[in-house]
């Protein structure tokens, strides 16, 4: 028997470009949304498929690393030049596009490498209000 469980209610805020959208080319910010569910089977000595206390944990930890970012591909890494008297921390993406699509594939990866790769992470992720992407992984 495979189940279900999953947390709501996590958020970030991050920018980013879309070069493959004219309307989204520009650099902007979103507030992403996150939920995230996992699936396996239940343990017969917690009665869990995991502790949510655990499941958040991790996912507090994933939602860190994405917060407050300037989410940049890979391959535009060595274009972007930025002089400030700001602290700007870039979250480098080995995708062609920093898209919501990218970015919660990447999210569902890295939950999964922390849970010890026992489970298929889904992750819902918004960008804004009305929009969203639906991960499974793997």
């Amino acid at each position: 028997m495979k189940v279900r469980v999953g947390i709501e209610g996590f958020s970030l805020d991050s920018a980013h470009y879309t070069l493959s959208s004219p309307k989204d080319d520009q650099l902007h910010g979103h507030t992403y949304n996150i939920d995230v569910e996992v699936e396996g089977p239940v343990d017969e000595n917690s009665g869990f498929v995991v502790d949510f206390n655990v499941l958040r944990e991790v996912v507090k930890e994933v939602v860190k690393e994405w917060d407050h970012k300037f989410i940049v591909p890979k391959r535009d890494i060595p274009k972007i030049k930025v002089e400030s008297p700001f602290r700007l921390e870039i979250k480098e993406i080995d995708h062609p596009f920093p898209t919501v699509e990218y970015i919660g594939l990447e999210i569902a990866k890295s939950a999964h490498r922390r849970l010890g790769e026992k489970f298929k992470v889904i992750v819902k992720i918004y960008e804004g209000k009305d929009s969203y992407a639906l991960i499974e992984y793997p």
